[in-house]
Formats: C-alpha cells, sequence, structure tokens
C-alpha cells in the first residue's frame, strides 16, 4: 500500500506548517543542508525548483521523502516533541486491514498535531 505523491507533498506541507515553518523558509534550509553556503540567487533559484516538487503531480515521492526526511532532523521538529512518524507494512496481513490500520493512524496522529 503506497502513498501517492499528493499525500506525501500534503503531509510534508503539514510538517511544516505544524512546526510553524513557511514553505520558503524550510526551502532555503534545505538549502543550506546541500549547497553548504549558498548564495541568495542559488537559494532562491531552488525555491522555485520545491515549489515545483510541490505541485506536480509527476514529482517523485522519493524527491519528498528526501524533504520529509531532513524535515525530522530539524531543530524545530524536535523541539516541539515530535518524532519521524513510522508505517510498517506487513505482508501476512490483507490489504483491507493495513488501509484500516493505516486510517486509525492517521486519525491519532491527527487529533494528536490538532492539539
Amino acid at each position: 500500500m503506497e502513498a501517492t505523491i499528493i499525500d506525501k507533498q500534503n503531509e510534508l506541507i503539514m510538517w511544516i506548517d505544524k512546526i510553524g515553518l513557511t514553505q520558503k523558509y524550510f526551502a532555503g534550509l534545505y538549502a543550506q543542508h546541500i549547497y553548504h553556503n549558498p548564495q541568495e540567487g542559488e537559494i532562491q533559484s531552488f525555491y522555485e525548483k520545491y515549489r515545483g516538487h510541490m505541485k506536480r503531480s509527476t514529482t517523485k515521492i522519493s524527491v519528498i521523502d528526501r524533504y520529509l526526511n531532513f524535515l525530522y532532523t530539524l531543530d524545530e521538529f524536535k523541539d516541539v516533541g515530535y518524532i519521524k512518524p513510522q508505517f510498517h507494512y506487513e505482508d501476512s496481513f490483507d490489504d483491507s486491514f493495513n488501509k484500516r490500520m493505516k486510517k486509525i493512524s492517521k486519525d491519532i496522529t491527527d487529533k494528536i498535531l490538532d492539539k
């Protein structure tokens, strides 16, 4: 049971919002992480690339997963008491069971985040 790219994009947007960052600020942090002392033009260029990744349905899930994994390492994420969410898919259960369990997990996460 795989998440869609829209699910992943929405998940990233939700987490960035929940820790009180803007999309632009997050993209700037990520640009600093990958470029190590980037110039302002490089940060702006990366932000435009990031915005494209967040809008397109053709963006690879692995790209959004890299953003999410970076987000989970940020002090801003840890400072508010969040931990990296984990989902373990078990092949021994049928898909309908796994879908129900994923929904329950999402509902619990949503309730926690709404505090």
